[in-house]
């Protein structure tokens, strides 16, 4: 395990990073999606990293999303969120100004 400093100040305990090698990571290696370079937060109470978009709003990260199907959580509630629309395709690529 290594310690992780979240984007929104969090120090949480993770794996470390040979055990996502060659894998999409959104701790060591976020994918390409338009929401990386938005600050990670942990939701403790679901297990669950999220990216806070500029609105201040959590969405979660797809990759966290990837990894937990790709062990076989079950995912027909791990995507529901409050959104206000960010974490869509539809803005893939934009950029905010608050």
């Amino acid at each position: 395990m290594e310690k992780y400093k979240t984007g929104t100040g969090q120090i949480v305990h993770v794996h470390t990073k040979d055990k996502c090698k060659g894998e999409f990571c959104c701790i060591h290696n976020p994918s390409d999606h338009h929401m990386k370079d938005w600050p990670t937060n942990w939701r403790d109470d679901r297990y669950l990293m999220e990216r806070i978009c500029p609105h201040g709003v959590g969405h979660p990260d797809p990759d966290d999303l990837a990894f937990k199907e790709r062990i076989g959580k079950n995912m027909k509630y791990e995507g529901v969120h409050g959104c206000d629309g960010c974490c869509s395709d539809f803005f893939k690529g934009e950029k905010y100004e608050v």
